[in-house]
């Protein structure tokens, strides 16, 4: 399977994005669970992706059936869902992500930026990817059954905040582990993995662990680091 590589995307700028999108990334992700962006910037960062190559992933604040609407018909490539608790979540979470019969993704293909705003109703089937992320030992215990999933596509490690509900400093090599099960069980039903980078989840330790999507850094992070280090360059 081949490897991808992701940006986070947690400032509410469709400039932002565009410049991300440009670089080459193979998706970027817009946070809306974090942060202060909302669903109308949301839709103009999905925008301003049009033109490059990368995959816009929303990542919704909670699952509900509204998120999940939104995000989708917004033209997201991909949605993310949080705090995914267990299998019986994850089966929720793909019933309102997929048009019947497999699910109840309620209709609009006349009005939605997804469907071309209507121009393309009737070929427009979603094609987009859903992302369940593992934040839990309980989610992480049934990752073998979130998987296998009918319409699920990716296990996505939240690593910080595994660690934090398990009790573990992120550097814990329970963590890796953690990264390691998430890919194995996704890799066994023929899907996606994916983690960001934590103190033991290196590009090359979360590769040979078999995950195949990787964010590496984000916006805010590459602008601090930036920004910091040509400040200190000159002042030195």
């Amino acid at each position: 399977m081949n490897r991808r590589f992701g940006c986070w995307l947690d400032l509410p700028s469709p400039h932002v994005a565009e410049i991300v999108a440009q670089t080459g990334f193979d998706w970027v992700l817009i946070d809306l669970e974090h942060g202060p962006i909302g669903v109308e910037t949301a839709s103009l960062m999905l925008m301003a992706l049009k033109s490059t190559p990368a995959r816009g992933i929303v990542r919704i604040p909670e699952l509900t059936e509204g998120w999940m609407k939104r995000a989708l018909d917004m033209g997201a490539h991909g949605v993310m869902v949080p705090n995914i608790a267990d299998a019986a979540q994850a089966e929720q979470a793909a019933q309102w992500f997929h048009y019947g019969p497999r699910g109840h993704r309620g209709e609009a293909q006349s009005v939605i930026r997804a469907a071309d705003w209507g121009r393309n109703a009737a070929g427009y089937s979603g094609g987009v990817e859903l992302i369940i992320q593992i934040e839990h030992k309980i989610a992480l215990s049934q990752a073998a059954e979130i998987a296998a999933i009918d319409g699920v596509h990716m296990l996505f490690l939240g690593p910080s905040d595994f660690a934090a509900a398990s009790g573990l400093a992120k550097d814990a090599p329970e963590v890796l582990d953690a990264a390691r099960h998430v890919a194995q069980a996704a890799n066994a039903q023929g899907k996606r993995s994916g983690s960001v980078l934590f103190p033991g989840g290196t590009v090359e330790t979360l590769h040979s662990a078999g995950v195949t999507d990787i964010s590496i850094t984000s916006d805010v992070a590459t602008l601090v680091q930036s920004l910091d280090a040509t400040l200190a360059t000159v002042k030195g």
